[in-house]
């Protein structure tokens, strides 16, 4: 295995397996006489550890207690930025190299740490690339240019589920890791969470399942485990909302065009069309127009609409219900698949339509065309 250069000025230690502590040896490119923040991962946040001093040549060592026998994540960061990352457990003796801008890490004696780096580079690829075609689609939309706004659209699509293949590949290939922790509740730009979908859950248990026999103290699992009893009651949920007979309907408050906030349940006591939609798709468009004969005939008689976007592009979305003049209330938080609304209602596609009654209960789900109609001229009577 190669040596880095700096081993020769730093004298080595050795640790057995049994030992409760960790040493960390790094060379920072580009600091000499400079001084790095280590922090270290406590469920959803960085605690500061301590503050390191490298010497002339760019060189520090730190020996870390590790509090029981699971294995924590840390972070080096410079000026605010982070620049090297690791998994530690007791009784390693981890090697870094990397510089003040974190774009050329390197680690050795650890081989979480060298899966970490490996997920992390990775995601930053694919992230880098995800700004670069919303950026190029956000123009494209701006320039009204719809050929290639929904090609970009294709592009982004096709990203994000080439980066989930990836990152299951890794689960599976990887059982024992804890480096799946972080990947499992890796986001896009926008909130986009790569395991958003509610059937993730399975992936969920799978890697607590893997992990708890050999960390069973660690308290990112104690995390993982209420993630994952969160996400069955949203599975319950949906169930639920199967059967109009023993539920009303979740409420949802969300801003609408003129970031005024819209809530569902100020529309109780009259029949209500629940549509999660997205302007990226034409068909959506066309029903639109289907929506407006029915809210003109029947909006005197109680009829109110709430329609939700699930697009990500807030501009493109209110342009559009301008464009087509819709008069219902319409209501969109930017956030996607991540929307609180559309994880309450679990929401698989777009469009997803539910209709509730005068009483607040949902009476059916994804009825269209006559069927559509017919129910709602029933349930305004």
């Amino acid at each position: 295995m190669r040596k880095f250069l700096f081993f020769v000025l730093i004298s080595a230690f050795t640790f057995s397996c049994s030992s409760n502590k960790a040493t960390l040896k790094a060379k920072i490119e580009g600091l000499k006489k400079g001084e790095v923040v280590l922090k270290v991962l406590e469920i959803n946040t960085q605690k500061i550890v301590d503050t390191l001093k490298t010497d002339e040549n760019g060189l520090l060592k730190y020996s870390a207690k590790i509090e029981g026998k699971a294995p924590n994540f840390y972070f080096l960061y410079y000026k605010e930025k982070k620049i090297a990352s690791m998994v530690v457990l007791p009784g390693d003796n981890i090697y870094i190299t990397t510089d003040t801008l974190g774009a050329n890490q390197n680690i050795e004696g650890s081989q979480e740490s060298i899966l970490f780096l490996e997920i992390e580079k990775n995601l930053s690829l694919a992230t880098a690339k995800f700004d670069s075609l919303s950026a190029l689609r956000a123009q494209a939309v701006l320039a009204g240019n719809k050929e290639l706004e929904d090609t970009l659209g294709y592009e982004l699509g096709s990203l994000y589920v080439k980066s989930k293949q990836a990152a299951i590949k890794h689960l599976y290939s990887n059982p024992g890791s804890i480096t799946n922790i972080p990947l499992l509740y890796y986001k896009f730009p926008g909130n986009l969470p790569l395991f958003g979908d509610v059937r993730d859950v399975l992936l969920f248990q799978r890697v607590y399942d893997s992990l708890q026999p050999v960390y069973p103290q660690s308290s990112y699992l104690n995390a993982l485990l209420d993630e994952i009893s969160l996400r069955g009651k949203s599975d319950m949920l949906n169930s639920k909302l199967l059967d109009a007979s023993e539920v009303g309907f979740p409420d949802i408050s969300l801003p609408d065009t003129k970031a005024k906030v819209r809530t569902l349940s100020d529309l109780s006591g009259k029949v209500v069309i629940l549509l999660f939609w997205s302007v990226t798709d034409v068909n959506q468009k066309i029903f639109n127009r289907d929506l407006l004969a029915l809210y003109d005939k029947y909006s005197i008689k109680g009829l109110e609409i709430y329609q939700v976007s699930v697009d990500t592009d807030k501009t493109a979305w209110a342009n559009t219900v301008a464009e087509q003049q819709l008069p219902w209330i319409n209501v969109c938080d930017g956030l996607g698949s991540s929307s609180p609304a559309v994880t309450t209602y679990n929401v698989q596609k777009a469009p997803t339509l539910y209709v509730i009654d005068k009483s607040g209960s949902i009476a059916a789900k994804d009825v269209y065309d006559s069927k559509l109609e017919s129910l709602i001229s029933s349930l305004v009577r």
